[in-house]
């Protein structure tokens, strides 16, 4: 299996026998020239167990020999459906796969969290010990995004042995003293033989007296475990409905750091956009003794086509306004050898991916945040001018929905020289495609693009959607408007009539008709808000 340490759950006679066949008939499968990802991927839909489970441990063998193209494995449509097979074998060449990817490339087995952790629970020993293995790998990058995970970590810890229960503490702990790290608001209660595991001095653990009760939960830091014995917010940290949370009763600040670019190690490409290239970097905080964290490292392209002074002069305005919750952080920046700028690792995602899988009051609230953050950036003279999902990463938070967090800021103008329009035409405004009727983007474009965000946020898709021309002509034609909301969402859950206005009015053609400032946008959603009776308040 993954074999990091020699005291991982042994093999019977039989089983060893057969893991011995697979491995050798892995290896030399991949060896074959004509053998590649998309044949492999294919064998892990046959009907034959066996050939399901060789497939799998070619994959794995694949991410052990050669890792540097592991990450080309298709972790979460091929792999992690496997993790609930029902052969054992399959199983565990699947469970094999992700471990060794994971160790290599954390951010490819992220996206299978959800899968490895109901494998935590699986009947085979080594199963559960490479799932505990995949989650720990994540959990070196992406400490928050194995919080799906927490409970059943926990139980492993309680009653699992060997390298499964250790990799289960250290993965623990390490999210710990990552929430210690960033003042936590909230206690994580843990029983005692859990406790017992997170050695050392860490400032958000309490040990409860309930050796029954659930391994690990968490407790709110204005609460008792008095006020909360029995309580239904006293829950475990199971992987419950993330819509049934609610927003974080605080959002930590992001960490300090100065540093210079030289000091930034690389970790990994992170994309290139028209402006930027963007890289996955570490380095330490400002702090004495600092630890290392994760940031994402943006430079200008040499081939940008663009003034590096306006590149600076936007990044200048984004550091300017980042001291809002929902405003990216700007952790450092500088001019050589080309302006660059350091700013937090959003870990969960960006926008787009929850556009029509969330409910709608997540939605409302996310939309409140986006809103709040271009108020606020108004208010310092800041027009974003390229708001799209893209734009609005989401920073995982324990135990709480994801904390929206809008960055790209003062790069509007920049973008609409390389492109037009300078966002994809389904959140552009009419003046991004024909200024010359419509006037130039300005902080009314903000306003649409809200509107167009927030539409998207709760119909599950954009306003307008086609191919591109057919796009342009509708956003520029006043007689062309979308479908109300409320008749249009893609979701289940029935979106509100009351949603129609205000979206109808911030995505007007002409910049007269629309909210005069981001600020009424912002007061109409928190009327909108409060006549719905929301469980959380603005």
């Amino acid at each position: 299996m993954a074999g990091r340490d020699g005291d991982r759950v042994e093999y019977s006679e039989t089983d060893r026998e057969q893991a011995e066949r697979l491995r050798e008939e892995a290896r030399e499968r991949w060896g074959q020239a004509d053998d590649d990802f998309d044949t492999l991927a294919a064998k892990l839909h046959a009907d034959s167990p066996e050939a399901r489970a060789e497939a799998a441990w070619s994959l794995a063998e694949l991410a052990v020999e050669n890792p540097d193209r592991a990450w080309r494995l298709p972790v979460e449509s091929e792999l992690a459906p496997l993790l609930s097979d029902d052969d054992k074998w399959v199983r565990r060449g699947a469970s094999w796969a992700l471990a060794n990817i994971a160790d290599e490339h954390p951010q490819r087995a992220r996206t299978a969290v959800s899968e490895v952790t109901e494998s935590l629970a699986d009947d085979d020993p080594l199963v559960r010990e490479n799932g505990v293995l995949t989650v720990s790998g994540v959990a070196r990058e992406y400490p928050l995004a194995v919080e799906p995970a927490l409970s059943k970590l926990a139980e492993v810890v309680r009653e699992g042995d060997g390298v499964a229960r250790r990799y289960a503490a250290e993965t623990l702990r390490r999210l710990v003293v990552r929430l210690d790290e960033d003042g936590f608001p909230e206690t994580i209660e843990a029983a005692p033989d859990v406790a017992s595991a997170l050695s050392g001095d860490l400032g958000v653990v309490e040990v409860t007296d309930d050796e029954e009760g659930p391994a690990v939960r968490i407790r709110g830091a204005n609460s008792s475990p008095e006020s909360e014995a029995g309580d239904e917010a006293d829950e475990s940290l199971a992987a419950d409905d993330p819509d049934d949370r609610g927003p974080p009763e605080l959002i930590p600040a992001p960490p300090e750091i100065d540093a210079e670019r030289a000091e930034f190690e690389h970790l990994a490409d992170f994309g290139d956009g028209p402006l930027t290239t963007a890289a996955k970097a570490r380095v330490r905080t400002a702090s004495e003794g600092g630890q290392h964290v994760v940031v994402l490292l943006r430079t200008l392209r040499p081939d940008a086509g663009v003034d590096s002074s306006r590149v600076e002069t936007a990044f200048r305005a984004w550091a300017g306004i980042d001291d809002h919750n929902h405003v990216v952080g700007v952790l450092a920046r500088g001019s050589n050898p080309r302006p660059w700028l350091a700013t937090e690792f959003l870990d969960g995602g960006t926008l787009g991916d929850a556009l029509g899988s969330v409910g709608f009051e997540r939605a409302l609230w996310y939309a409140h945040c986006v809103t709040t953050a271009v108020c606020h950036a108004h208010a310092r003279g800041v027009v974003h001018g390229a708001l799209r999902p893209s734009a609005v990463g989401l920073s995982r938070t324990l135990g709480a929905w994801p904390v929206p967090k809008v960055g790209d800021w003062g790069l509007g103008d920049l973008l609409g020289e390389v492109r037009r329009p300078p966002v994809p035409p389904a959140f552009a405004a009419p003046e991004q495609f024909a200024p010359e009727r419509f006037g130039s983007p300005d902080s009314s474009t903000d306003v649409y693009q809200l509107g167009a965000l927030c539409y998207a946020l709760f119909t599950g898709r954009p306003p307008f959607v086609g191919e591109t021309a057919d796009i342009a002509r509708q956003v520029r034609d006043p007689n062309q408007t979308p479908e109300s909301p409320s008749e249009s969402s893609e979701r289940s859950e029935r979106v509100p009539a009351a949603v129609d206005d205000l979206v109808d009015r911030a995505l007007a053609t002409e910049k007269q008709a629309r909210f005069e400032t981001a600020e009424d946008f912002r007061r109409q959603l928190e009327v909108l808000a409060g006549n719905l009776s929301l469980s959380f308040e603005l």
